[in-house]
């Protein structure tokens, strides 16, 4: 029993090391596209929040959280679709050098800026 609680706290701690040394890769290379497609797949929903707040203040008929929220869900689903896209075709350097599909690259870097 010990050494199984031995080895698990060791796997746990080697393991942080891992998670905490995670970075973006440089532009321009295959490990960069795929972890554009996993980040794009992940973090899609991050669309339709972003397209609600643009709606926030506007006071209109119908709701307009309606149009936000269905502007944001076509967004999702383009950026997830684009990420699984970039997936798939990692090793293959089309567009030019890697390139990204979507501007922006990542989803939160449309995001409002905190004031």
């Amino acid at each position: 029993m010990k050494t199984i609680i031995r080895f698990l706290l060791i796997s746990l701690l080697a393991g942080s090391a891992v998670v905490q040394a995670a970075e973006i890769e440089n532009e321009g290379t295959m490990l960069r596209k795929l972890q554009r497609g996993f980040l794009n797949i992940a973090l899609s929903p991050i669309e339709v929040s972003n397209e609600l707040s643009k709606e926030k203040g506007s006071d209109t008929f119908p709701p307009s959280w309606v149009a936000g929220l269905g502007r944001g869900a076509c967004f999702m689903v383009g950026r997830a679709l684009t990420g699984a896209y970039e997936m798939v075709t990692f090793p293959v350097p089309y567009p030019a050098n890697y390139r990204p599909i979507l501007k922006p690259e990542f989803a939160w870097q449309h995001l409002p800026e905190k004031s």
